[in-house]
């Protein structure tokens, strides 16, 4: 049994929630811009309410009479743009920061801003509407709203890289934390979650999650019961008689719990001390925010509507590496993130009963090195076979034996030299061995083939033939290859298993590509920004 599911029925029989975590693995902001809204059912680019700010007491109320008239949509999203601007103005401050460039041997000193915006929503629907809102915006003529979609495509599209504290939401936030009896589904649920943490006094679990499950949803679609019932008459009165009182009650009503359980969510996250690695991993937040202000400033900034080949790689290579950075940075920061990998029986936790610092061996070159070897006694069985790597701290072993209650290991890197022996842990000390090294850096080098997923659909072109070194070097390189591969004979069509090339067309026939063709197309919904350098951590 995983302790995930453990902690699950261990909250299932208690009628409340258990920790999941004992730090904060996400960075708050001290001001964060917090957004909750509710659109035309099926309808996303149809706003009937937004409630939005950084001030929990005092948050500000759009509302759009008639959602589906352009003209009053823009003039409500309008105000949205100006404020949002005006929050993402408290964050054009940088400083010089030292970075390695190239392969790192060099240094060089560039402006990073102190610090980045940050946007949270109440669950996952709505962090999918911000990009949908960003898309719909950056498309427009007006250069205000334009702007605002520009900057809410990038939040959005911080959303999808594992550890980005940029674009959060409630949900995500307490998930990540705290673990309910209920199906992980319904922690999708907000109120839902937030019962199960802290239910009202005098109730358990299960009946303040009753109680949550009948108030309208937190957006932003809404409760057909709702929409009929409330929304419906008050939409009808201010389009007749052009009374938003109504409209404006309701909307208020219904997007108080909402913005009320957000910030509730935010403080029961506080409370924990935050995870040592969540500063590294904010700082690239603040990196991508430095170089996306760059890009707007400049006029440059774009969105790719479908990643190609190599950008498709490289996306794909970064996540596979922040999500395997995340998984490392969480549970070395917190005893029971790490607490899974001893159930699963990854990592091994004991006492050192037994040490030889002076242990050595006969390398490939036979020559004699110094290889220490220490003896854990451990509480329960350690089954890996041995060869598994492990590690303590910056101390890396390879275990040699296992029995029931003793595992032999010997040290490979970190501490093989004498100057160096002072690392191991002492006899008597308690020490958890982890399947966790110092963080690689991957290069991100292009395979001789991409992976099929990258893959472009497209045809190739026709190889260019190489070129002898007694040819003409005034000769158009372009024009000499495009004539070989016309006069080359094509292959034969009969070839088992090989599709016939397309015919190369002399230079002259080629027509520009349209801006559509190029890949600059309005992108959808969590798009990544072209261009954009996230850095590292």
């Amino acid at each position: 049994m995983s302790l995930d599911v453990y902690q699950r029925l261990l909250a299932l029989s208690q009628a409340r929630a258990v920790p999941a975590a004992s730090r904060a693995h996400r960075h708050l902001s001290p001001r964060p811009w917090l957004l909750a809204g509710y659109h035309l059912a099926g309808e996303p680019s149809a706003p009937v309410a937004i409630r939005y700010g950084s001030f929990r007491d005092s948050p500000k109320l759009l509302t759009v009479a008639e959602p589906r008239d352009r003209a009053q949509r823009f003039a409500a999203l309008g105000g949205l743009a100006r404020d949002l601007a005006t929050y993402l103005s408290r964050y054009t401050v940088t400083e010089p920061v030292v970075r390695a460039t190239g392969s790192g041997r060099e240094l060089d000193v560039d402006l990073c801003c102190v610090d980045a915006p940050q946007l949270i929503v109440p669950n996952e629907a709505t962090a999918h509407w911000v990009g949908l809102l960003g898309q719909y915006l950056r498309s427009l003529d007006d250069p205000v709203l334009a702007a605002a979609g520009a900057h809410l495509g990038w939040i959005a599209s911080r959303r999808n890289l594992p550890g980005s504290s940029v674009l959060l939401t409630a949900t995500d936030l307490l998930t990540a934390h705290w673990r309910t009896g209920q199906l992980p589904t319904e922690d999708g649920h907000l109120g839902r979650l937030l019962a199960w943490i802290e239910p009202p006094a005098g109730t358990d679990a299960w009946q303040a999650a009753r109680d949550a499950e009948a108030m309208p949803p937190a957006g932003p679609a809404s409760d057909p019961a709702w929409d009929a019932v409330v929304l419906r008459p008050a939409l009808e009165r201010a389009k007749e008689q052009g009374d938003v009182r109504r409209l404006k009650l309701a909307a208020a009503e219904v997007l108080a719990g909402p913005w009320r359980d957000t910030w509730a969510a935010i403080d029961l996250v506080r409370m924990l001390p935050p995870g040592e690695h969540v500063a590294k991993r904010w700082e690239s937040d603040r990196w991508s925010w430095t170089r996306h202000r760059e890009r707007v400033l400049a006029g440059t900034v774009s969105f790719s509507a479908r990643l190609s080949d190599v950008p498709a790689y490289r996306f794909l290579h970064e996540l596979e590496t922040r999500t395997a950075a995340l998984e490392r940075q969480m549970a070395l920061d917190d005893p029971l993130v790490m607490a899974r990998y001893l159930a699963t029986g990854e990592a091994v936790a004991g006492v050192v009963i037994k040490r030889d610092p002076e242990h050595t061996v006969v390398n490939a070159g036979g020559r004699s090195v110094l290889r220490p070897l220490l003896w854990v006694r451990t509480s329960a069985a350690f089954d890996r076979p041995a060869g598994t790597d492990l590690w303590w701290g910056k101390v890396g072993m390879v275990v040699r034996a296992a029995t029931d209650d003793t595992v032999e290991l010997m040290v490979t890197s970190g501490a093989v030299t004498r100057p160096k022996l002072g690392l191991l842990p002492d006899t008597d000390t308690e020490v958890v061995l982890a399947p966790f090294g110092p963080l690689q850096y991957f290069p991100d080098n292009l395979p001789d083939e991409l992976p099929w997923p990258t893959r472009s659909s497209r045809p190739k072109p026709a190889p260019e033939p190489e070129l002898d070194d007694d040819l003409d070097t005034d000769v158009v390189l372009g024009t000499t290859a495009t004539t070989a591969a016309t006069t080359a004979p094509p292959p034969a069509d009969g070839a088992a298993g090989r599709v016939p090339e397309p015919r190369a067309v002399p230079d002259s026939t080629v027509t520009p590509a349209s801006p559509a063709a190029s890949g600059s197309t309005t992108a959808p919904s969590g798009a990544v920004p072209s261009g954009d350098s996230r850095g590292g951590w």
